[in-house]
């Protein structure tokens, strides 16, 4: 999934949650869960403008979310964007390799990042469709919980 979407539901999982020796774990634990449904991607070249310009998109996307839940009045601001970060932290690793010049050849990756590259089986353009509907989900979550 895009970062905004992983950040969104480690922002939720700190509201359902509240108690942040769970929360952030399984802020942790949603990436891989979210990674295994069908989402959107498609092939960048590591270090590519294409790749740039979309983590430039995404990251506006992820701080468009994060204001929007601030003047929303979000309690806890500082547990949402600490399992929003945690919920996107596995992602460093693909960072790693492509930094090493490793992304695409024939390495061993460490077993968390395995397991990472195994459980994104579906990463195509229609998946769009997905993360849109998972981002307005987890926004609706975020200030449905806020209300309870």
């Amino acid at each position: 999934m895009i970062a905004t979407n992983h950040a969104l539901t480690g922002a939720a999982i700190a509201v359902v949650i509240k108690q942040p020796i769970l929360a952030i774990p399984l802020a942790f634990v949603s990436h891989f869960i979210c990674d295994a449904i069908p989402h959107f991607g498609v092939d960048l070249k590591f270090n590519s403008r294409a790749m740039y310009v979309w983590l430039i998109l995404d990251g506006l996307f992820a701080l468009s979310a994060a204001g929007f839940l601030l003047w929303h009045g979000v309690e806890s601001p500082v547990l949402l964007a600490m399992c929003g970060f945690v919920a996107m932290s596995p992602d460093f690793a693909w960072l790693y390799y492509g930094l090493n010049n490793k992304l695409g050849k024939v390495v061993e990756y460490d077993s968390l990042t395995k397991i990472h590259h195994i459980v994104q089986w579906y990463q195509k353009v229609p998946g769009i469709i997905i993360e849109a509907s998972w981002a307005t989900l987890m926004i609706y979550i975020i200030i449905r919980a806020q209300t309870i």
